[in-house]
């Protein structure tokens, strides 16, 4: 009698532990599937560019897309950025990460030119000017967690910028939606 309690102990202690095991380890995938993956907002930055920014970041590596365009009459400008990412760091209320951002930016302006020592000019006349240029830098980030779709990004590092010509700080910022 005892030894058939022993084994009826026994075997519903061993299913009641399966059963948590089981029911524990799909709580950890559902927590693992409720990481939102992609991101959707607005970024800033001299090495990441600058308007609308998507992020794609499934596990410890990422990337970045901020595409800036602006257009008139006058003026055509154009931000293109693309960023990398690696986690280093993450919990449920804030992130860290490491990037890598390139920007290429290109505008063209009209400029007005006054010469009035020039005897046939009394007006200013115009000169479409152009400028195109690529900013590239690494750096640290810190993504803070809002809500449980919105975070705020802060990044700072080091930069190349205008092709290469000159280094110097720099800072990046975004605002995403997640889902």
């Amino acid at each position: 009698m005892k030894r058939r309690i022993l084994i009826l102990s026994s075997a519903l202690l061993l299913v009641f532990s399966a059963n948590q095991t089981v029911y524990g380890q799909s709580e950890n995938n559902a927590t693992e599937e409720e990481k939102f993956k992609f991101n959707l907002g607005f970024g800033a930055g001299f090495t990441t560019g600058y308007g609308l920014a998507f992020r794609y970041m499934p596990k410890k590596f990422g990337v970045q897309a901020n595409v800036g365009p602006y257009f008139d009459e006058d003026t055509e400008r154009y931000s293109l950025g693309l960023t990398f990412l690696y986690n280093i760091v993450e919990s449920r209320r804030a992130n860290l990460y490491l990037y890598q951002g390139n920007h290429y930016y290109y505008n063209t302006y009209l400029d007005f030119i006054y010469a009035p020592k020039q005897p046939n000019q009394q007006e200013p006349y115009e000169v479409k000017r152009q400028e195109s240029y690529l900013n590239s830098g690494v750096g640290l980030g810190a993504e803070i967690i809002l809500a449980e779709r919105l975070s705020l990004n802060f990044m700072a590092g080091y930069a190349f910028y205008r092709n290469f010509r000159s280094l110097n700080l720099t800072g990046e910022t975004a605002f995403f939606f997640k889902f």
